[in-house]
């Protein structure tokens, strides 16, 4: 069994370090969470590297990677600033996975060269105010009129909805709980399309927003995989990105608390450093231990789901337990490195405390830990 990288994976993994240490600075990262703006520029110099194209087909003008891929650079980012995966994603995730699975040729055509350059970003708008677990209780809707699809309704907590390009957005066409919603590739330009950023307690720069649909006309060729596939077909539509989107969060979760520990590590190392040898720090000592343990099953559990993901083995049961148990063990691991650091941890110039805020939508979002849990064992019969 070999868990190492290959060249190319390590390749690209030296390519997005040398990015984040070059371009995220402490101050930067100070700034975006003071601001709350989305980080444009370093959105466009990543996709300046060629980075954007990462998962696009070559065919397309991309580098024909896989989830593997996507999960070292969203993995590699988040030790520095975690809310740029999210400002990533609309680009790698919610455009170019979204387009390269469901599109049909013609949307291929039109997206995919302008997203591996950069040009346009995609959001993802399925949840609402009453449907979130339970997605699939979406209650905008969409009907036919005079040669358009005509979109009513709101959606919530959407990221990049502002600044996105386009809304990948689900509609009711019909009144079937699963087979009666439609994906639409709304231009956010369109008459009637409005949003409203949110306040979090972080994530900030993400642009998260309320999203309202005023009679927003969309033509038939806009249907996510075209209105002949595409028409009512939206819920399985989604179930085909799950795993991706579990894996990719799942990578973000091992980012942030690899970070998380290396702080506590830097911070132990230099406490014992200059305390009394007759000090007792095996507290201390045994946080680093179960932080150490716990990160590497993270990674293990993680990567080994990824391959098999990459393979084409569809690891519905793994990805669950991926994102369940990362999404925790993480929060675990955050909440140690906050005892390590006792009062300098509250401090808003260290990481930890960021960390820790920005965590917790891990068990939430992507499917929540209660749903993973349910997944899990309806796939062992119960």
């Amino acid at each position: 069994m070999d868990f190492n990288f290959t060249d190319k994976q390590n390749a690209l993994r030296d390519k997005v370090r040398g990015y984040v240490d070059t371009n995220i600075t402490p101050a930067l990262v100070r700034e975006i969470e003071e601001k709350d703006e989305f980080p444009h520029d370093l959105v466009k110099k990543f996709c300046d590297l060629g980075l954007a194209k990462v998962n696009i087909p070559e065919a397309y003008g991309g580098l024909g990677g896989d989830i593997m891929d996507l999960m070292i650079v969203f993995e590699e980012v988040a030790k520095k600033l975690p809310v740029l995966c999210w400002n990533l994603g609309n680009i790698l995730l919610y455009g170019n996975e979204i387009i390269g699975v469901n599109g049909n040729q013609e949307q291929k055509d039109e997206f995919l060269p302008k997203l591996a350059r950069g040009e346009i970003m995609f959001s993802f708008a399925i949840t609402e105010p009453n449907a979130g677990s339970d997605a699939a209780s979406i209650k905008t809707r969409a009907f036919f009129d005079n040669g358009h699809y005509v979109i009513n309704g709101g959606k919530m907590f959407i990221t990049g909805a502002g600044v996105s390009t386009y809304a990948v957005t689900f509609a009711r066409t019909a009144e079937s709980k699963y087979n009666g919603i439609t994906s639409f590739i709304v231009d956010k330009s369109l008459e009637g399309f409005s949003t409203r950023s949110i306040k979090k307690l972080g994530f900030h720069g993400s642009n998260t927003c309320e999203i309202v649909y005023d009679n927003v006309r969309v033509l038939p060729r806009f249907i996510l995989g075209g209105e002949e596939k595409g028409l009512n077909n939206g819920w399985k539509q989604e179930m085909k990105l799950l795993n991706q989107e579990r894996l990719v969060l799942s990578s973000m979760t091992l980012g942030m608390a690899q970070a998380s520990f290396d702080e506590a590590l830097k911070f132990a190392r230099e406490k014992m450093q200059r305390t009394s040898p007759s000090t007792d720090v095996q507290s201390i000592q045994h946080d680093i231990a179960e932080m150490a343990s716990e990160l590497e099953a993270m990674k293990v559990l993680a990567y080994s789901t990824a391959w098999k993901e990459a393979q084409g083995l569809d690891p519905v049961r793994e990805t669950s337990m991926t994102k369940y148990f990362c999404a925790e063990t993480a929060k675990h691991i955050i909440m140690k490195g906050m005892n390590v650091l006792g009062a300098s941890g509250a401090s808003m110039d260290c990481d930890m405390q960021r960390n820790l805020r920005e965590i917790l939508i891990f068990s939430i979002g992507g499917g929540t830990s209660q749903i993973q849990k349910n997944i899990i064992c309806k796939t062992f019969g119960l």
